[in-house]
């Protein structure tokens, strides 16, 4: 997550989600926030706030919201904690650590990663919103991009009994195409010791959401937003391929 791409059409979809799944359970949102880039036009894709009769009937509680963000010029994580999206929340949104070298950035990486397991520690529903997503294949804590995708052995810490966590993840170009990717990807996390099952997204980009340890209730409430969203959302339950 960047801050630049507060309110843009995949917060709206990520958010709508959120909303759909968090009611009667206390929700922690690491944002995994990395520092604003400037490199590329990411960030400014808010046309779909242009044209309320194709999104606004989604969420239009949250529409609205993202809405204002925008035509305010305040689009940050702290304008999406403060626009009451959730009944019990709670966020941790401490810029991961970027500089030094890469010794210095493993060191503050663990720091930060300490801070954020404490502040989610009551939640039983936690989201985690890493820029890229899960680790990539020449990962390493240190390097100057670690900050931008979530490291496996990471969301293991975070696993706890009755706790389901949600994890984004943004499709490569993995071959094969993203179906293979959600297979690829519930096949490793599976090896972790999780259950799995996974949003696809084709809303902007294509993003998966994977639901690791979702209870049935969780599940039946993922599916029913795949098909509240029609065809720009789908629901892939048990994408482990191996027999247990």
């Amino acid at each position: 997550m960047q801050n630049r791409y507060a309110a843009d059409i995949g917060d709206f979809v990520k958010l709508s989600m959120l909303r759909h799944l968090a009611p009667g359970f206390k929700l922690g949102v690491l944002w995994w926030l990395y520092p604003d880039e400037d490199h590329n036009a990411d960030g400014k894709h808010v046309a779909y706030l242009d044209r309320p009769q194709l999104w606004r009937m989604k969420d239009p509680t949250l529409y609205d919201k993202l809405n204002l963000i925008v035509k305010s010029e305040s689009r940050s994580v702290e304008s999406l904690q403060g626009a009451n999206l959730f009944e019990e929340v709670v966020y941790h949104s401490v810029k991961l650590p970027t500089a030094g070298d890469a010794a210095g950035r493993r060191v503050a990486r663990l720091e930060w990663f300490k801070e954020a397991v404490s502040a989610v520690e009551g939640c039983n529903l936690l989201f985690l919103d890493p820029d890229n997503g899960l680790e990539t294949k020449n990962y390493r804590s240190g390097s100057a991009k670690s900050g931008k995708s979530v490291a496996l052995s990471e969301l293991k810490v975070l696993q706890r009994p009755n706790r389901t966590i949600v994890v984004y993840h943004h499709h490569t170009r993995m071959a094969g195409g993203n179906i293979v990717e959600l297979a690829y990807w519930g096949d490793r996390l599976a090896d972790l010791g999780f259950r799995v099952d996974a949003l696809r997204a084709g809303v902007g980009t294509a993003r998966a959401f994977f639901l690791l340890d979702a209870t049935p209730e969780l599940q039946e409430r993922a599916a029913f937003f795949a098909q509240h969203w029609g065809d720009k959302v789908t629901w892939h339950p048990a994408l482990c391929s191996r027999k247990p």
